[in-house]
């Protein structure tokens, strides 16, 4: 998205003189990260990176001089699905170190708000782990999270069922890159598959959780396709609706952590 124009709020578009006046302003700095897997035979290989950079860029445009966004990571820890042509698989150890590296060389340059967004739905527990790291290392503040999150009308817009509706390449994947680029979307070739079992426990939905996390497995075992929803149930409409709502919401949180005080102020080290 960076290449496109020449916003400002997009980190590679500036100069460092113009970088060093950014910092200034204190801006909250956004990390997208994506990943690169099957989405079906109806959705591209770069759907995760496609859409929380298409997000990062809505929010930089209503808050442009709140906002910076760094280049999308498109890589993840994503083995589980290599049984499909054209993933690519980072070790989970490198994705984190790898967040580390790029938000603590950020801090350095005298930033301290940052954000990890992500686009796939494995990245968030290596994401806390980074904005952990990030946080005790540089006295920053680090919030990360799954950009659905941010779609807090999910509920009020789906049809499938629950959970499972909404889990990969599914209605509100499906939906969202409908309503951004539907040139992008194989309609002819849009498929359900719920093969994965849904227990009280174990579950695999996007937008729902019983707090209990199942390890990945090898997808192919459960979706020949790749899916795992009910992607057929998609609308142009419907993914206006949730992305939208996400990247007001995605303002929203940028603004609350650029108020939030800084804890170094208040730290007492009882040894």
């Amino acid at each position: 998205m960076e290449f496109a124009d020449r916003t400002p709020f997009y980190w590679g578009n500036l100069t460092w003189d113009e970088l060093r006046a950014a910092a200034m302003r204190k801006p909250v700095v956004i990390q997208p990260i994506g990943a690169t897997e099957q989405h079906g035979y109806h959705l591209p290989l770069n759907t995760d990176n496609f859409i929380v950079s298409r997000l990062c860029d809505a929010a930089g445009r209503r808050a442009p001089e709140e906002i910076l966004v760094l280049p999308v990571i498109p890589y993840a820890f994503n083995a589980h699905h290599m049984d499909f042509p054209g993933v690519i698989a980072i070790q989970w150890d490198h994705v984190i170190n790898y967040l580390i590296d790029v938000v603590s060389s950020v801090a350095a340059h005298g930033f301290d708000r940052f954000i990890f967004i992500s686009g796939h739905g494995v990245n968030p527990p290596y994401l806390a782990v980074a904005a952990n790291e990030v946080n005790v290392r540089t006295g920053a503040l680090c919030a990360s999270l799954l950009w659905t999150a941010l779609a807090d009308n999910v509920a009020e817009v789906r049809d499938s069922v629950t959970p499972g509706g909404m889990a990969h390449a599914c209605e509100l994947e499906t939906a969202v890159v409908q309503y951004l680029d539907p040139a992008r979307v194989r309609g002819e070739r849009i498929i359900d598959e719920m093969h994965f079992i849904q227990g009280n426990y174990l579950q695999m939905d996007l937008t729902t959780g019983t707090g209990v996390h199942l390890g990945e497995h090898w997808w192919s075992s459960f979706s020949p396709s790749g899916v795992a929803g009910e992607a057929t149930l998609a609308t142009a409409e419907k993914g206006r609706l949730m992305f939208e709502r996400a990247a007001e919401n995605l303002v929203a949180l940028a603004r609350e952590l650029r108020a939030r005080p800084d804890p170094a102020l208040t730290r007492i080290d009882r040894h």
